[in-house]
């Protein structure tokens, strides 16, 4: 990371971010009934919820300032493949498949996205965000560490493909770096 991020490519990170966030909810939400064992409906639900808390963590660090775009401007989708694939995971008919993408490739992805952000924000300029930052990392640590106590096979052929995509869409984000 060269340089601190500008206000505005913050701004266009944390709409992004929302914008996932908000998808998962959604997703994961409508995907929970839908699962074969009532431990991994619980855990879904549970995971859509985090979801939105974590949306709401970014919502209220968009800058609102005379001149700057809102908060539904600033929302905004990191791109059609990434959205795509996104509704693939959650369209999923396999529990164990679903989880293990999830657990395996898309939070570790979203989690390493936000400790990126952290290293790139101001010391100076950037508290709130960092607090915001570290709060949805230990809360993506979490739904990593309750979701390796169901009990899933692997499949590491599916997951390398997840990956492989993810990386095509630019991360879990639609974006590579964090500097201008």
């Amino acid at each position: 990371m060269s340089a601190p991020l500008t206000l505005h490519e913050s701004a266009g990170l944390l709409g992004r971010y929302r914008y996932v966030e908000l998808l998962l909810f959604e997703l994961l939400g409508e995907r929970a009934p839908r699962a074969a064992r009532a431990e991994v409906a619980i855990y879904l639900s549970g995971a859509a919820r985090a979801h939105a808390y974590r949306a709401e963590l970014f919502e209220a660090q968009l800058p609102v300032s005379v001149g700057l775009p809102d908060a539904a401007a600033l929302t905004i989708s990191p791109g059609p493949g990434l959205e795509a694939a996104l509704r693939e995971l959650a369209g999923l008919d396999d529990d164990g498949v679903l989880l293990g993408e999830l657990l395996g490739v898309w939070y570790p992805a979203i989690y390493s996205a936000y400790l990126a952000h952290l290293e790139a924000c101001s010391p100076a300029a950037d508290p709130p965000i960092r607090r915001r930052l570290q709060r949805a990392g230990a809360d993506v640590t979490q739904l990593i560490a309750d979701g390796a106590t169901l009990a899933i096979s692997v499949d590491d052929a599916r997951n390398d493909e997840a990956l492989a995509l993810l990386t095509r869409c630019g991360g879990p984000f639609g974006i590579t770096a964090f500097t201008s």
